[in-house]
C-alpha cells in the first residue's frame, strides 16, 4: 500500500519527545506566563506540552454530528499503527488514503504556486523573512502556539510583512489520535496566542503530518477553520536524520521547477523553517520556483480572498474554498516505520527551544 508522506517528522518527534501536561491550577487552567517583554493578558500551556481545554471551548462543537470515526493508535514509536491490509478508508484519512475532501486547500491553479512553512516561528525564521522582504514575495506560515509564545515579536513580524498565518497545533500532535476535546484544545489554544500578537484569528490550518480524516475535518469546520494541505513536499525534515543531505533537497525543487511546462496544475510545497538547513534551503528553492511558476499564497490556491484569511475579515471573502488532489508527495511508510536516535532527538529540541 502506497501511503503519503506525513509532514515534519523530524520536528514532531521532536515536540513530542518533550511534551506533557502543562502546570495547571485544579480548575485546569494554565499558569504559565510567556518569558518575554509581549504584554501578555492570557497564561498559556507551557511551550511543547499537551494542552488542555478550556471548558467553554467544549461548547463550540456539536459532537453529535461529528463523524463517530474511530481515534487513530499509536505504536510504541509515536507513529499511526497503520490499518490491517484490505480495509476500506471509511472515514477519508489522509494519511494512510491521500484522501482529500473539496474543502481541503491542497494543490494550486495551473502556473501558480505558494509556498508553505511549518513549524515556526524559530530563531532561525528571521534569515527567511528577510530574503523574503527583500525579493518581494509572500508565503504561508503555519505557526506552532508553543512557539508563537515564545517567539511573538516573530510572528507580529510575519503579519507586517503581509504574510499570510495559518494555525499548526499547539504541540504538533497527531490529530487523529486524540479527541475532539483534545483537538478543540491545540487549535483554539494556538488561535488564542495568535489574535494576542496580531489582533487576528487565522481561518488556515494545518494537521500535523497533514493526519486528518473526517472527524477531524468536522471539529476543525466547526471551529471555523480550513485545513490545508500540500501536494508537493521538499522531504528537508530528513536532512536533520541524516537520511539525505541538502543537495537532494535541492534536487528535488529542481525537479518541480523543470516540470512547471507539463504540470496541469500548480504546487503547494512544504518547508520549513524550524532550522539553518531547512531556512538555507528554502532561499535557495526561491529562486528557482520562482523562475518557473507565478508565485502567489495560499489564499489563492484556495479561491479565498488574502484578507479573508482572517476570521474578522470573513465578509470579503468572495469565493468558497475548493481543494484538490493530492500529486506528488511521495511515500509515507517510511515514516511509520521512521525511528530517530536520541541524538537526533536532542538535537532537535536544541532548535526548537
Amino acid at each position: 500500500m502506497k501511503f503519503v508522506l506525513l509532514a515534519s517528522l523530524f520536528a514532531a518527534v521532536a515536540l513530542e519527545s518533550v511534551s506533557g501536561q502543562s502546570p495547571t491550577t485544579n480548575n485546569g487552567e494554565p499558569t504559565y506566563v510567556p518569558q518575554n517583554n509581549f504584554p501578555w493578558k492570557n497564561k498559556y500551556p507551557t511551550p511543547l506540552s499537551v494542552p488542555q481545554i478550556k471548558p467553554e471551548w467544549a461548547k463550540l462543537v456539536n459532537n453529535a454530528s461529528v463523524p463517530q470515526a474511530p481515534i487513530s493508535t499509536k505504536g510504541p514509536d509515536g507513529a499511526l499503527l497503520p490499518p490491517p491490509p484490505g480495509s476500506k478508508d471509511t472515514y477519508c484519512h489522509w494519511s494512510f488514503y491521500q484522501c482529500l475532501k473539496p474543502t481541503d486547500i491542497a494543490t494550486c491553479q495551473k502556473g501558480n504556486w505558494a509556498v508553505t512553512y511549518d513549524d515556526g516561528p524559530s530563531p532561525f525564521s528571521t534569515k527567511l523573512y528577510d530574503y523574503l522582504k527583500q525579493n518581494n514575495i509572500k508565503a504561508t506560515f503555519f505557526v506552532i502556539g508553543g512557539q508563537v509564545i515564545q517567539y511573538p515579536d516573530l510572528l507580529k513580524r510575519l503579519h507586517d510583512d503581509g504574510h499570510e498565518i495559518g494555525i499548526h497545533t499547539w504541540s504538533h500532535q497527531l490529530l487523529t489520535s486524540q479527541t475532539n476535546e483534545q483537538i478543540i484544545a491545540e487549535l483554539k489554544w494556538t488561535e488564542l496566542a495568535i489574535k494576542e500578537v496580531i489582533g487576528l484569528s487565522p481561518r488556515f490550518m494545518r494537521p500535523p503530518f497533514g493526519d486528518m480524516d473526517d472527524r477531524v475535518r468536522e471539529v476543525v469546520k466547526q471551529l471555523g477553520f480550513i485545513p490545508v494541505i500540500w501536494n508537493y513536499d521538499s522531504f528537508d525534515w530528513k536532512i536533520a536524520s541524516g537520511t539525505i543531505d541538502a543537495a537532494t533537497v535541492e534536487n528535488t525543487i529542481k525537479g518541480w521547477a523543470g516540470n512547471a511546462s507539463t504540470a496541469t496544475i500548480g504546487g503547494i510545497s512544504l518547508e520549513h523553517d524550524v532550522s539553518e538547513s531547512g531556512v538555507d534551503i528554502a532561499i535557495k528553492a526561491l529562486p528557482v520556483l520562482k523562475g518557473a511558476y507565478n508565485m502567489t499564497l495560499t489564499s489563492q490556491c484556495g479561491n479565498i480572498s488574502h484578507q479573508a484569511v482572517y476570521k474578522e475579515n470573513m465578509e470579503q471573502e468572495n469565493v468558497a474554498p475548493s481543494g484538490g488532489q493530492v500529486n506528488g508527495a511521495g511515500d509515507a511508510l517510511a515514516y511509520m516505520k521512521t525511528s530517530l536516535t536520541f541524538g537526533s532527538i536532542a538535537l532537535l529540541v536544541t532548535l526548537l527551544v
